[in-house]
């Protein structure tokens, strides 16, 4: 059955019959995506597949674009990804809810690396994130993602030219989901899936909050979630305000020990004047 998924936040559609029930991968804006049990069902109120307009009571043909209505069509192997109503292939709209069904993008193939956070021969999928699209590397049953050096570059230099600079409070990522995570995970180091050495654990920007994994030579690994926290947080200023933070903090720095070089007391001139 081609079984087809919707993300809530962009409305992209994705051909995922090839994944198991319970599988998660991310869309192209971020966002992780699961793949639940198609519970396919008739459609309560029929609307024409090719238009999308309404059947009137008693109607025979859409009065519309002329199109013939069909109760229980033949081909019904496409799930509706917003009201899981089992439509045609060939439908352009679900003729239950009347969504739009558009050219899906198939949620990714198989390599042959394992995932560094669940191992035990998960392997990684091959698929494009993003717009313009960029290569990555996806767990289908934790959802985390493998990026290159290059291709996590590009991501987060697009971000930051997108970014704003200004002072208003701006949600944090949400440390108790990711910290029932990590402790499932017992915070174990893990491997490159590339070259199996141990990678390094960095908060990003040193002030992101989001703990990802990074092999120097290759890339680096995001648990679900992380890379789209880490994308939010670079587009809403926050590596702006941290270089900021981070610099003011180091003249700080630089005039206390200055104060205590001519031997000034520390207490007295503890804060810096700027």
């Amino acid at each position: 059955m081609r079984m087809l998924v919707v993300c809530e936040e962009c409305r992209r559609q994705y051909d995922a019959a090839d994944l198991s029930v319970g599988s998660r991968f991310h869309c192209h804006c971020g966002n992780v995506l699961a793949v639940d049990s198609p519970e396919g069902h008739d459609a309560s109120v029929v609307r024409c597949s090719s238009c999308g307009a309404p059947r009137g009571s008693g109607e025979a043909g859409c009065g519309f674009c002329g199109s013939e209505f069909t109760l229980h069509e033949q081909d019904l192997h496409t799930v509706c990804p917003a009201c899981m109503a089992r439509i045609s292939d060939q439908a352009k709209f679900c003729h239950h809810c009347g969504i739009r069904i558009t050219a899906v993008m198939t949620a990714g193939s198989p390599t042959s690396l394992e995932c560094p956070a669940c191992k035990e021969g998960n392997h990684l999928l091959s698929r494009s994130l993003g717009e313009p699209s960029v290569p990555v590397m996806e767990c289908e049953l934790c959802a985390g993602v493998w990026l290159g050096k290059e291709t996590f570059a590009q991501l987060t230099e697009a971000a930051e030219k997108e970014s704003k600079d200004d002072d208003r409070p701006r949600p944090k990522p949400d440390l108790h989901r990711r910290h029932q995570r990590k402790e499932r995970q017992r915070w174990a180091y893990r491997s490159c899936p590339l070259c199996q050495k141990l990678m390094q654990r960095r908060n990003y920007g040193r002030k992101s909050g989001v703990i990802f994994d990074r092999c120097r030579e290759h890339g680096v690994w995001l648990d679900a979630d992380e890379l789209s926290d880490v994308l939010k947080w670079i587009r809403t200023g926050g590596k702006q305000r941290a270089k900021k933070q981070i610099e003011a903090a180091k003249r700080a720095d630089e005039w206390r020990k200055a104060i205590s070089e001519i031997g000034l007391d520390r207490g007295r001139y503890r804060n810096p004047p700027f």
